[in-house]
């Protein structure tokens, strides 16, 4: 699957069809199913004393189920097909480097008892991690992305909203007017990004986006993202949202492709590592010898 960085960094988003190969579509379906099946249970388990007895799956507006927790051999194409070539394969094509790597691997679920409503409209990015917003801009529009989202739905979708080109810029007065008025209702130029089930979005999260209803409507929504390595850009998510033992959990195959991915991580950190030691250390040499792909 081909795709376009340059329109990817006009609109701050993608939608690609047929993500999921038809013939997979079935599967992930029971394979997830089963997965959330699995975590309802820790959460029931987990409960506090003052939750109803399913805990946070009859508590949260949106139950996310973290796949690398609850996956086991038997379901493990669920982990494989975040190495896809329509998902990893695609995400490697828009970020500026040698190799991508998922940060996050889970599924968003509809709140199964009530409606929540829409969220507030909010853009996935804040002071506590990333840079400010207009530094964070500037460098995206020079450089190009290193990190890239997606929502990948196994039934039709319209939940997420966007602001296209909003990635670009602050919010506009007539924007902030609105979100001032009501945060949870449509603002000018939004749209919905309406995906039919096994299509999916790839996006920037600086862009302005909103959940528009947490309803009890069927909703198993991958979502999962993906950061460069070994590229000419660091990108501002470096953290990961997956845990390396999981490995041990799923097919060879899948296990070994992980397994490499987490080893990207390792290799960075120790990278950092030499380039602070040879900083406190005021060794000039080291840092000159420190070996930067």
């Amino acid at each position: 699957m081909k795709v376009s960085r340059d329109q990817l960094l006009e609109d701050g988003y993608l939608i690609l069809r047929e993500v999921i190969p038809p013939a997979q579509l079935d599967g992930l379906r029971a394979n997830v199913e089963t997965l959330i099946d699995r975590q309802r249970v820790i959460w029931a388990r987990n409960r506090k004393p003052e939750d109803p007895p399913g805990g946070l799956w009859e508590t949260h507006k949106q139950p996310r189920v973290m796949f690398d927790q609850v996956v086991d051999p038997a379901t493990s194409d669920v982990i494989d097909f975040f190495r896809h070539e329509n998902t990893l394969g695609v995400s490697e094509q828009l970020v500026r480097g040698r190799e991508a790597a998922p940060i996050v691997l889970w599924v968003m679920c509809s709140p199964p008892a009530r409606d929540y409503g829409p969220d507030v409209w909010h853009r996935d990015i804040g002071p506590h991690k990333e840079p400010p917003l207009r530094g964070l801009q500037s460098d995206l529009l020079e450089n190009g992305p290193g990190v890239v989202q997606w929502n990948v739905p196994l039934y039709d979708d319209d939940v997420l909203w966007v602001v296209p080109g909003s990635h670009r810029r602050v919010n506009s007065e007539e924007e902030n007017r609105s979100l001032l008025a009501n945060p949870r209702a449509p603002v000018p130029g939004g749209m919905p990004v309406k995906l039919r089930a096994g299509d999916g979005v790839v996006y920037l999260n600086a862009i302005l986006h909103w959940g528009s209803n947490y309803s009890t409507r069927l909703r198993r929504t991958l979502h999962f993202g993906y950061r460069s390595f070994e590229g000419p850009i660091f990108p501002y998510v470096f953290d990961r949202y997956w845990d390396p033992a999981s490995t041990e959990r799923v097919a060879p195959a899948t296990a070994a492709a992980f397994q490499h991915f987490g080893a990207l991580w390792s290799r960075e950190w120790d990278l950092i590592e030499s380039i602070f030691r040879a900083m406190i250390d005021r060794d000039a040499n080291a840092a000159r010898s420190v070996d930067v792909p």
